[in-house]
């Protein structure tokens, strides 16, 4: 299996909202683990909260790094109104996801307090 071509079509796939494709890569007692707002989800409400999440979504993984059975990435989400970047690990179990645990952040400028010291660089 290429993991890199795996992942990047999992993206895709959750860009899509394909839940009957995302079923596949997960084993059946899978965990999802979102930190930022202390969730946890088994598969089928993982799919539930991604899938049923309203808009059109696109997404772009930006960088994918291998540690063993744990898969590191970094992926923008977007949609016409809203920017997300999200870094996910993977714990891969036989060609499927046994656990993901994601940290979801807000695309948006820097805080006024920074602006104003004149401190940091946009990088793009």
């Amino acid at each position: 299996m290429d993991i890199n071509q795996f992942v990047i079509n999992y993206w895709g796939h959750i860009a899509a909202q394909n839940e009957e494709a995302l079923k596949k890569y997960f084993h059946e007692n899978a965990h999802i683990r979102w930190h930022n707002t202390n969730e946890e989800f088994n598969v089928s409400e993982f799919l539930r909260a991604n899938c049923d999440y309203p808009g059109s979504w696109s997404g772009e993984v930006e960088r994918i790094e291998h540690l063993g059975n744990l898969i590191i990435t970094v992926t923008r989400v977007w949609s016409e109104k809203i920017s997300f970047h999200v870094t996910s690990f993977f714990e891969m179990d036989e060609d499927k996801i046994r656990t993901v645990d994601e940290y979801w952040g807000e695309d948006e400028k820097a805080p006024q307090w920074r602006i104003d010291k004149n401190i940091g660089t946009p990088i793009h």
